[in-house]
């Protein structure tokens, strides 16, 4: 087993996993020529000295440390004269530092590292949204040595088929993104646009909304998303896969300690969710608060906010899981099969999630919710709190400050 754990630039992380079989730490800075996989807003500040010393904290563990320039979108500047010798720059300067490979998303970012330095690794970011064989094919033939499946996490065949073309092959472990998201590829665009230079400034990003939204109205979902549990990661070992991700730049340290020793005994007792993401809700309900905060929309915001406190209070039983769980999702054609067809998920749910101490058959999800989309522009830096309540739908604003 190979952990490949995120880290936050706390200098004291690789010690305090020292023990564990963490192979490799991956961040970045929040805003860079290509961007990160990232809104700046969620990330801690690092400076080039600050960066320096994080990745030598690491290496004096014995372990290397991959740069996170995975955006999935620039906007169109590659296409500008000189892009391409900047962003040659940039990982030159990154090498510098110290760092010994890359997550790039974007397959002529891939080639470009490569043909300049092909001794250096480089991973295929989960932004690259691989879902064959034969697109992992083309980004090995560029250069890459390791596919990262986020979406694809639960498809054995693929995975298999990954292996079998001798790809090394990495799990994201701990997101709890919903299977087959339609909001996914805006949210990917959203991230990687806002962590670049002169990009919009976010403070929310609204694919979130529209994916919470999704688990409001049926928590079932929390069931059928994409996270693996450490139980489970033998399943993947008898596939060849031996390297497993853990999310989670913008957590604390003793959050990141504790899911790398889940992920690393591969057991762990309680509330699944505590190591989990799980920013569907965590996410939208401190958003929404802020807006009610500032009196924007509060005919929209509102009612949501009433919606997503029913999930307030969610659990999910590590110990109650039925035995096999995976491997009966494994047989299951979940691309092809809807999930009420299906019906495997809900059963669990029914046995593991528990939402205010009732199973998820009690839980009544809101029938009726305003549209959301009105508050795209209130999640800009630039949207203030009037400009947002003087909204030709939106009543007076009520006061309050800015979060």
């Amino acid at each position: 087993m190979e952990l490949v754990l995120a880290t936050n630039l706390d200098d004291s992380l690789p010690d305090r996993v020292s023990d564990l079989p963490v192979r490799t730490f991956f961040g970045g800075f929040p805003v860079s020529l290509t961007g990160g996989g990232r809104p700046p807003y969620i990330l801690p500040e690092a400076d080039r000295d600050g960066f320096l010393r994080h990745i030598r904290a690491v290496h004096r563990t014995g372990r290397e440390f991959y740069a996170t320039l995975n955006s999935n979108d620039l906007g169109l500047k590659e296409y500008g004269p000189g892009f391409l010798d900047s962003f040659l720059k940039e990982v030159a300067g990154l090498l510098d530092l110290g760092v010994d490979g890359f997550v790039v998303a974007i397959p002529a970012l891939v080639e470009a590292i490569h043909r300049a330095y092909p001794e250096v690794p480089i991973s295929v970011s989960s932004f690259a949204r691989i879902r064959s064989v034969s697109q992992a094919e083309y980004y090995r033939k560029l250069g890459a040595d390791t596919i990262i499946l986020e979406e694809g996490n639960r498809n054995f065949p693929l995975i298999r088929g990954l292996v079998r073309t001798g790809a090394r092959v990495e799990i994201l472990t701990n997101q709890t993104c919903i299977r087959d998201c339609a909001f996914r590829a805006h949210h990917l665009n959203t991230s990687s646009l806002c962590s670049q230079p002169g990009g919009n400034r976010l403070w929310f990003e609204f694919p979130l909304l529209q994916c919470g939204l999704e688990v409001v109205r049926d928590p079932q979902k929390l069931i059928s998303s994409i996270w693996v549990r450490p139980e489970d990661l033998a399943f993947y070992e008898e596939a060849g896969v031996h390297r497993f991700k853990i999310s989670g730049r913008n957590r604390s340290t003793d959050w990141l300690v504790k899911v790398a020793r889940a992920y690393a005994a591969r057991s762990f007792h309680g509330n699944l969710l505590d190591i989990l993401s799980f920013v569907q809700v965590k996410g939208p309900s401190a958003a929404l608060s802020t807006l009610s905060d500032r009196g924007a929309f509060p005919e929209i915001v509102e009612p949501l906010r009433e919606a997503f406190d029913r999930l307030r209070d969610v659990t999910i039983d590590n110990d109650a899981f039925p035995s096999g769980f995976l491997r009966r999702i494994a047989m299951i054609d979940c691309e092809h099969h809807s999930c009420s067809e299906c019906g495997y998920c809900g059963s669990v749910a029914e046995k593991v999630v528990r939402i205010s101490g009732r199973p998820p058959s009690e839980y009544r999800a809101p029938t009726v919710l305003p549209p959301i989309v009105p508050l795209l522009s209130a999640f800009s830096t630039g949207a203030s709190p009037d400009r947002a309540a003087a909204s030709p739908q939106a009543k007076p604003a009520v006061g309050g400050s800015a979060a």
